[in-house]
């Protein structure tokens, strides 16, 4: 029996760039169960359904979001399974992941302490650092497929995995939980490759409120943070936010920023790198809620293959 009740609660409280709108009808499952009931009950109803995990690489809109809306953090489940195996809930924080490793003196998940998401969106968009990736640990993902309404067990070659992202769509697929595998390690290298990055995130990126990296590297020779710094982005500001001083390539809350400062924000970064080095920049980040017009314009355009990429 679902004894998962919705609650009311608001963007700002549920996005690392502390922005968003009234969230009118959120669910916080604290199992696969519980999930898997609300989003049943999700598709008798018709209702529209939005999935919110820990709310970094998120823009919630200002306007909030309508309909029902599914927060994975409280998923935090961890199974062993024995030989380097791990079965994590898909709210599980990326920093409990890497510490788990951690502490069996495994490899493979140093890369996770420092990025502030959980392993549900890491398994969605491929998050990675420090040259790990998490398509190299992930052995399976357990996907609910919102159109069958079936909850389906994805290996990596159905993963489809490529640079930050995969063939997971946010619209019609939801991570519930993923089993990963990591290699054994020396702890003392394990833990040193941990500190150190914590300790260079530290000084490089920014402590504001933000939503991480605002855009893929087109190619890891220019990374978006260096062509932006050279293009003097880091003077920009809009409204309540600016490019942060410390990484060009995040956009930091100053005080009282909106989503459509935001995404003005990113139409002039993704522009500035289109005219200036030919390359046409993805956001990393998702922007979810009721959009305005504008808005809805600014989006269309920002996350708009290119002429030469087709549309997935």
């Amino acid at each position: 029996m679902n004894t998962c009740l919705p609650e009311t609660v608001t963007g700002v409280q549920y996005s690392t760039y502390r922005i968003g709108g009234p969230i009118e009808e959120a669910y916080f499952p604290t199992t696969m169960e519980e999930a898997l009931a609300v989003l049943q009950n999700v598709r008798q109803s018709g209702k529209k359904l939005t999935v919110l995990g820990w709310g970094s690489n998120t823009l919630i809109a200002s306007a909030g979001i309508r309909g029902v809306t599914l927060i994975t953090r409280k998923l935090t489940h961890v199974e062993s399974k024995g030989e380097n195996r791990f079965l994590f809930g898909s709210g599980v924080h990326l920093a409990k992941a890497a510490t788990i490793a951690q502490q069996h003196s495994l490899s493979g998940a140093e890369y996770m302490i420092g990025i502030p998401g959980t392993i549900g969106g890491a398994v969605r968009m491929n998050a990675g650092a420090l040259g790990q990736e998490t398509a190299t640990v992930v052995r399976y993902a357990f996907i609910y497929n919102l159109e069958s309404g079936e909850l389906e067990i994805w290996d990596r070659e159905r993963l489809q995995y490529g640079y930050r992202k995969s063939a997971i769509d946010p619209s019609l697929h939801l991570v519930l939980a993923a089993e990963l595998e990591f290699q054994p390690g020396v702890l003392a290298d394990v833990t040193a490759m941990m500190e150190n990055s914590v300790a260079f995130r530290k000084q490089h990126h920014p402590t504001e409120p933000n939503g991480g990296s605002v855009f893929r590297n087109p190619v890891p020779e220019m990374t978006v943070g260096r062509m932006l710094d050279e293009a003097g982005a880091k003077s920009w500001v809009e409204g309540g936010c600016r490019v942060s001083p410390l990484h060009a390539n995040f956009i930091v809350n100053t005080g009282g920023a909106t989503s459509l400062d935001v995404l003005r924000l990113m139409t002039r970064m993704q522009q500035t790198v289109q005219e200036q080095y030919g390359y046409h920049i993805h956001p990393e980040n998702l922007f979810l809620g009721e959009a305005t017009l504008e808005e809805q314009d600014l989006w269309a355009a920002l996350s708009a293959p290119p002429p030469s990429e087709p549309a997935v």
